[in-house]
């Protein structure tokens, strides 16, 4: 099955190991808050901004997670230190998207995906299918955050350590004149945001209108 999404917004980031400018201090003015944000849910936070999204339905994915936070836990555990609070809360896969529903105050419903490189792909369908039984435009995001302590052993998936996507979407109110889905993500970037990026480069290119098969 089939459905002809309409892309409202769109955008995308992304940085060889740290993107520097996420204007975290424009965003979210409440510097305790602000201080407990893990890398995936600054730029979450970004990219929602970027896309004029401040409430409503969101479909969040990411393949590894709060990496960092979970590196922290493991490091104290092995060095038989307290683990510090902030990074278990953060450690869980939908820190990101909590973030932005309590600055924000925004109650409507979150879904987290993580479907190894897929999760953008299961992101966009589930995004699809939020939007064709709500009736109500849906954020679908989807973020990566790699920079940990000798990641460069173990790296052979992207050339950008931190990464994102985002589009606001709805379902179309027509199908004529919407394409399939092109493989359009940029060289380099992680198979897991593939056909987020894809979608936001064909935003960028004047196609608006695309089907997404369920």
């Amino acid at each position: 099955m089939q459905v002809a999404i309409t892309i409202l917004s769109a955008a995308k980031i992304s940085a060889p190991q740290k993107i520097e400018d996420l204007q975290e201090k424009r965003i979210v003015p409440k510097m305790m808050l602000r201080r407990r944000l893990t890398r995936n849910a600054k730029i979450m936070l970004y990219l929602a901004d970027r896309c004029e999204f401040k409430g409503g339905k969101l479909v969040y994915a990411s393949a590894f997670g709060e990496l960092q936070s979970t590196v922290g836990i493991t490091d104290a555990i092995l060095n038989e230190s307290a683990i510090s609070p902030t990074l278990f809360q953060n450690s869980v896969y939908n820190s990101a998207p909590s973030y932005f529903s309590l600055l924000n105050v925004d109650k409507d419903e979150i879904i987290t995906i993580s479907s190894g490189m897929k999760s953008s792909s299961e992101a966009l369908k589930t995004a699809a299918l939020q939007a064709l039984t709500s009736g109500e435009r849906v954020l679908c995001v989807a973020t990566e955050c790699l920079d940990i302590n000798m990641i460069e052993d173990v790296n052979s998936c992207t050339t950008f350590l931190e990464a994102g996507a985002a589009v606001v979407l709805e379902i179309a109110k027509d199908e004529s004149g919407a394409v399939e889905l092109s493989d359009l993500k940029d060289e380099g970037i992680i198979d897991s945001l593939a056909d987020l990026v894809s979608l936001v480069n064909m935003s960028e290119h004047g196609e608006r209108k695309v089907f997404i098969s369920l």
